[in-house]
């Protein structure tokens, strides 16, 4: 026989159910309006104030949340899902602590409680007790094999944890269980991304943007993934196209500030930091990101201001860590630069950038036992080629290469390939085959003076190698010292026919120096190289002077306003626009009496041809110049002049003029 529940409990489960159909329906006004139904008789029990207690979680009302749940407990004491619930409250309120216990009480209620422990995982992640956390979702898989979320939770979890092919595969089932759970794809892009698969996590993200086109998560993950593979345009589309349908998002003007650094954008990308700080002006990465932009255009002392600034917010981390270390530079406190780089390497021990910095600052106080390793560390950049190069055979740490096919190839700039063409000196003799990849204007340079390599720009197809080695790594495998580092020169020569063509164009009248003021504005420390013209005028008041112009393609416009009484000779087209690679250059210079430069490729190119060549150098210069002295142990035939003070040229030109007097006299340094 049934029993009929009397009227009023009748009204309360109509009530009740009524009220959790619109809050599964996402009617969060109607479930709460459905429960002052009857007089309120629903909130008469501690079901209809845990009820309520859930609508307010879902409405982000945690307060109230929190209140309505305490009230059912008080009605009930021992009732474990409004225990389980107030725990959720509690952390959404940040008391993670008061939280844990509230899970804790309602498991003793009711052992083997699932969702409790899906929660209790969930403030433990908070809490960075990741071990804690996994068991904890362990426990609630146990009780639920089919609990998507949780198998979710547990592969962020793993990736909290760096373990991203377990990850993927928790990530995989819980896609099994629920197909359409865009947190779950971009979880799976992100340990993909975390394995270098960056292709198959794009792939990822973009079937997670099919179902919620304007998911904010999405977009950003996929700039992150274009920024891995340097595909900065795309990259800048995609946030571009988060913020037209998000403007306030923050911090998607951060990320945009990063980018637009990376592509040396740095006015835009300084203005997107301040966009940014704009919007969230507690944004602690924003003022980081800040920070890092304005050490990129040199302005240092703002630089220590947004460090602080961002300190003050509880900033903390990788990022901060180098901006820090870029300052101490700056400031010439190499040993703090070191430290600096060394606790970033302490909290996050594969961060590559600091590696290399960390190199840097060795090689800049003369340390190269320590730096070597560390620029090992570059390899790992996204960007680097040894991605590609690494493919063709294992990396040669220094086995025997008798009758070995050996892969060397270029890596950086010009001037960085130049200077470090004397490490393959070293293996004339070690019986390999060697096939050495350059940049395509020095393959005709190169092949002339090293015509027992074969150089070319590309490996080429259907060769196959014994090793593979990148030019830069050659000293560490050399284990080099100040005292083995080869600094025999010249090591490149011009072509004869070259020579003698601008032996004839420029003649021997006068004491000929040619100059270079500016380098290639598309990387990034150019501004730290490339230098207003004007400041070379103190060079043409030096009676008997010949300034020659070896400026290639960029800056040559300043050589239609120069000041009264400085005159610069032009060698034409042939070298503006370098049709022939660096023959011509190479020529040009073979017929000078010095070359003065403040752009480091051309000095390299000077010193490698032993060409008495004299370089200006900003206050803190690039690692290879060290940070003091007038000598360089690269270049027997080089002098260095280094800036005093941050941005002060003319005085370095005045010294430089100065020195050119003596040197005319027979008086001053023949160097």
């Amino acid at each position: 026989m049934n029993v009929k529940a009397p009227p009023q409990q009748a009204a309360i489960v109509a009530i009740l159910k009524r009220a959790t159909g619109h809050i599964t329906a996402g009617r969060l006004d109607e479930a709460e309006k459905a429960l002052q139904a009857d007089g309120k008789i629903a909130l008469k029990t501690p079901v209809g104030w845990n009820v309520l207690g859930d609508i307010h979680l879902k409405a982000g009302r945690a307060r109230e949340a929190l209140k309505a749940f305490d009230r059912a407990i008080k009605m009930a004491p021992g009732f474990p899902e409004a225990h389980c619930n107030r725990g959720v409250a509690l952390q959404d309120l940040g008391r993670l602590r008061e939280a844990l216990r509230a899970e804790d009480k309602a498991l003793r209620l009711r052992a083997g409680y699932t969702t409790a422990h899906f929660n209790r995982g969930n403030i433990l992640r908070d809490l960075e007790r990741h071990k804690d956390a996994l068991a904890a979702y362990d426990a609630a898989i146990a009780g639920r094999a089919n609990f998507a979320e949780a198998l979710q939770n547990r592969a962020y979890t793993y990736l909290d944890l760096d373990q991203p092919a377990m990850a993927m595969a928790d990530f995989r089932a819980a896609l099994t269980h629920n197909p359409r759970s865009v947190a779950s794809m971009l979880g799976r892009a992100s340990a993909l991304r975390q394995m270098g698969s960056g292709g198959d996590a794009l792939v990822s993200v973009e079937q997670a943007l099919e179902i919620e086109p304007d998911h904010i998560d999405a977009l950003m993950l996929k700039h992150q993934l274009l920024s891995d593979g340097q595909a900065y345009d795309d990259a800048l589309a995609a946030l571009d196209h988060l913020l037209a349908l998000h403007p306030d998002t923050a911090r998607a003007h951060v990320a945009r500030a990063r980018t637009l650094s990376q592509m040396s954008r740095f006015d835009d990308a300084l203005a997107a930091a301040d966009r940014a700080i704009e919007l969230e002006p507690r944004l602690a990465d924003a003022h980081v990101t800040r920070s890092l932009v304005l050490g990129e255009v040199g302005r240092f002392d703002e630089q220590v201001a947004a460090i602080a600034r961002a300190e003050k917010l509880g900033a903390s981390g990788g990022a901060l860590l180098f901006s820090r270390a870029m300052v101490y530079v700056e400031q010439g406190d190499y040993e703090a630069a070191i430290a600096a780089n060394r606790e970033t390497i302490d909290l996050e021990p594969n961060a590559f950038e600091a590696h290399q910095n960390l190199a840097m600052a060795y090689f800049s106080t003369g340390l190269l036992a320590e730096a070597w390793p560390e620029h090992e560390w570059r390899l790992l950049s996204p960007h680097h080629p040894a991605i590609e190069h690494g493919r063709a055979a294992s990396k040669w740490q220094g086995e025997d290469l008798t009758g070995k096919r050996l892969l060397v190839y270029c890596e950086q700039g010009h001037g960085d390939t130049i200077q470090f063409l004397r490490f393959l000196d070293p293996l004339r003799e070690s019986g390999a085959d060697i096939t050495f990849i350059a940049p395509k204007p020095l393959i005709t340079l190169f092949s002339r003076n090293y015509p027992w390599l074969t150089i070319a720009e590309r490996a080429g197809l259907g060769v196959t190698y014994d090793f593979q080695i990148p030019l830069m790594s050659l000293p560490s495998v050399f284990a080099t010292t100040w005292e083995t580092l080869p600094r025999d020169v010249p090591y490149l020569r011009p072509a004869p026919e070259y020579a003698d063509k601008w032996r004839e164009r420029i003649g021997d009248e006068g004491f000929r120096v040619g100059i270079i003021w500016q380098g290639n504005p598309k990387y990034g420390p150019d501004i730290h190289r490339s230098i207003p013209l004007t400041n070379y005028a103190p060079l043409a008041a030096v009676e008997g002077v010949r300034l020659i112009s070896l400026q290639v393609f960029h800056g040559l416009d300043q050589l239609d306003d120069l000041p009264s009484g400085m005159e610069v000779e032009r060698l034409g087209e042939e070298i503006t626009n370098n049709p022939s690679g660096y023959r011509e250059v190479t020529g040009a210079m073979a017929n000078l009496d010095l070359i003065v430069t403040s752009d480091t490729g051309p000095a390299h190119l000077a010193g490698a041809m032993a060409l008495p060549v004299w370089v200006a150098l900003r206050n803190r210069p690039d690692w290879r110049w060290m940070n003091e002295g007038t000598e360089s142990p690269w270049y027997p035939t080089m002098r260095l002049f280094r800036q005093k003070e941050r941005g002060a040229w003319l005085p370095v030109f005045e010294e430089i003029a100065d020195a050119l007097r003596a040197r005319m006299a027979g008086a001053g340094n023949p160097v």
